[in-house]
């Protein structure tokens, strides 16, 4: 029988068994048995993900915490070569994308990586996503903790879990290693900082924040966690968003729209009260961290060129323009690595590549080597030219504009503007903030607009933003005006200009806009308001007209089969009873094994028609099944019903909650028509 069980091992990034998974799911895709709905669920968890170009797909490689081993960076260039075409991209996730897969080559693609260690699991879709972490992590002198390590960790412990699979909406999750908080947690739907309260190390947590058309920083829900209770608040997170999120309208079903609905003081009371239920339970196995004292060093947004890391070696953070490589590229930097001795580098959420643990006397030759690849090192972040840029157009289904033609055309003016130096410049392709536009110097995002009745790319300009907790400063940029897209260079370059002539001594970007007020910033742009182009209806990167706003359906907002959402809900509530019958909580074992029970009976009645509400009381639904269910299914859910009066009046539930057991895999052979081999076989 299919019987969930105690988490008792780290779970392994890559398991065989998603692919086999994988490929029963494409195979019935291809014979046409899944519609477009059931099928577009199942692949965003294998990271496979449409593209705007049809019949192919971007496939998202998951890399928590950014950590690139060496022989990954050899896969992803074998990988790039023989199932993709262009450059892989890094993401603001850490995350790796490569782009043009065709589908009937999806399954043997993703084969190719998961034998080679690499995963796709749950890089898109409601889950969780890849967890990300601090640019410098594990070599910052400022770090109590490798965050990256942490990451890791956690990514372990939720991937494949039942509870995550189906969520109203994704979940983004970040880590930072100290009080900097370089991964910005405020933008996250949770977020964990490294801190110490009394002489204990520790995590300070904060959660429900987010970008998107709706941005809002997250609050703090626990000043003071440890380390051995992380797990725990990830699913005190995962089960609020489950109970109380909208899973109907899909546009208000992020953590952040509980905030609004129930108010900062009460969503934190929840959440502190679902921690408090869930502590205490068996999580899978964690091991101890390794804690240092922090020590001082520069505070940079975004670190770049080389920097000393707290064991004397370096790390240089080095900028592939808008994060793409090439497979040569990769190749080159394999070697690098192996002839300097270097296990592994690191992705960062600002689209750079991280080369640690480089000795003193091999630095000039490591900076050598990756210039003479077309990776810029600057000279420190003072003198990068700090952009990021979404897909937009080139690939994303929704995008509006070409945001990375855009962006080609700043990272050209910025080579000879020195206003452009230590800026931080941020682009999305439409409202939903991929290239983070809220939280840049400035920044901006893609729109439609007529002119004359003819749509055209057009940009909102963002400015002063800043993603991080430790920043002391406001996580999303004011809302400036908006410009046509082929007046963004020159706006932009009128913003920097103006910004280093005219700011006062240690003033923000943040600071200016806001002295500035609206009039002042639309002064600034002056020069090009009311001022045509001919190109006003051509995008950047693009050759034909702008034909406005795309009218293809995103898959960021992935749907869900109702059925694999109550079939995942019943798995984790069984595991819910085994976990709390370990630790001889006999009331929530019996309620998790109830809510089992009709989790699955729900998934009867709505294989027959009938629509079940999350509300409904589980004895009205253990009659309506009665009306709709076989023999064999009755049979086995009285079996249930008769244990549980058992288990009510003599206080043992192991026989009810072997009866749970066996009634969810029941319900789940009459569901899906496929009787389990083991059941076959006896």
């Amino acid at each position: 029988m299919n019987h969930p069980v105690l988490p008792r091992d780290i779970e392994p990034l890559v398991r065989l068994s998603d692919l086999d998974e994988y490929k029963e799911g494409l195979v019935h895709r291809l014979a046409g048995e899944w519609d477009e709905e059931k099928w577009t669920a199942f692949r965003v968890r294998f990271g496979v993900y449409g593209q705007k170009q049809p019949g192919v797909q971007m496939m998202r490689i998951k890399i928590p915490g950014g950590m690139l081993s060496l022989p990954w960076l050899t896969t992803l260039a074998r990988f790039n070569r023989q199932f993709c075409q262009g450059d892989v991209h890094i993401t603001t996730r850490q995350d790796i994308q490569t782009y043009f897969v065709p589908l009937e080559r999806t399954a043997e693609a993703l084969e190719f990586l998961y034998s080679n260690g690499m995963t796709t699991r749950e890089a898109c879709g409601n889950t969780f996503r890849n967890i990300t972490a601090c640019a410098l992590a594990g070599n910052c002198p400022r770090e109590r903790v490798d965050a990256g390590v942490v990451a890791d960790r956690l990514a372990r412990t939720w991937i494949r879990h039942p509870l995550v699979q189906h969520m109203p909406r994704k979940v983004k999750i970040s880590v930072s290693g100290c009080a900097t908080d370089c991964a910005a947690a405020p933008i996250h739907d949770l977020g964990f900082i490294a801190t110490e309260r009394d002489g204990k190390p520790g995590f300070k947590v904060l959660a429900a924040g987010g970008l998107g058309s709706q941005p809002r920083p997250a609050t703090t829900v626990l000043d003071f966690v440890t380390e051995e209770e992380l797990p725990t608040v990830v699913e005190a997170t995962a089960r609020l968003h489950q109970r109380y999120s909208d899973r109907i309208n899909r546009n208000n079903a992020r953590l952040k729209f509980l905030v609004k609905r129930f108010g900062e003081e009460k969503f934190r009371a929840l959440f502190v009260e679902e921690f408090d239920r869930l502590r205490g339970l068996p999580q899978r196995p964690w091991q101890p961290l390794d804690w240092r004292q922090p020590g001082e060093a520069a505070v940079e947004r975004t670190p770049m060129g080389v920097v000393r890391q707290h064991d004397g070696r370096f790390a240089i953070v080095a900028n592939p323009p808008l994060g793409n490589l090439s497979a040569d590229q990769l190749d080159a930097l394999v070697a690098l690595g192996r002839e300097v001795g270097i296990q592994r580098m690191r992705t960062t959420r600002d689209q750079n590549l991280v080369v640690p643990d480089v000795p003193a006397d091999q630095l000039d030759e490591v900076v050598r080597r990756l210039k003479a690849i077309n990776i810029e090192v600057p000279v420190n972040a003072a003198q990068a030219v700090d952009l990021v840029s979404c897909p937009g157009t080139t690939t994303c289904r929704i995008g509006i504009t070409n945001s990375p033609g855009f962006a080609r055309q700043v990272w050209e003016d910025s080579q000879s503007d020195p206003t452009a130096r230590g800026i931080a410049v941020r682009i999305s392709g439409c409202q939903n903030s991929c290239g983070q536009h809220h939280i840049g110097d400035f920044g901006f995002h893609g729109l439609a607009k007529k002119i004359d009745g003819h749509p055209a790319p057009h940009y909102q300009i963002h400015l002063g933003g800043d993603g991080r907790a430790g920043a002391q400063a406001e996580v999303v940029g004011i809302a400036g005006p908006i410009i046509p897209a082929r007046h963004g260079p020159a706006a932009l370059r009128l913003l920097r200009q103006a910004y280093a002539s005219g700011k006062r001594t240690g003033e923000s970007v943040r600071g200016w806009a806001e002295r500035l007020d609206k009039d002042g910033i639309n002064a600034v742009l002056a020069p090009i308001a009311g001022v045509g182009t001919d190109n006003t209806f051509i995008d950047w990167g693009e050759q034909e007209t702008f034909k406005g706003a795309p009218t293809l359906k995103g898959e960021c907002a992935a749907p869900f089969a109702s059925d694999d959402v109550l079939a995942d809900l019943a798995d984790d509530a069984l595991i819910r009873a085994d976990r709390n019958l370990a630790v001889q909580r006999w009331a929530e074992t019996l309620q998790s094994a109830e809510q089992a029970t009709q989790f699955a009976a729900r998934r009867l009645l709505h294989h027959a028609g009938k629509f079940t509400k999350d509300d409904e009381p589980a004895a009205a639904i253990f009659e309506r099944v009665r009306g709709v269910a076989s023999p064999r299914d009755l049979a086995v859910l009285d079996d249930v019903l008769a244990e549980r009066t058992v288990a009510l009046s003599s206080g043992r539930v192991d026989a009810y909650r072997e009866a749970v057991a066996v009634f969810l895999d029941t319900v789940r052979a009459t569901v899906t028509g496929v009787e389990d081999e083991r059941d076959a076989a006896e």
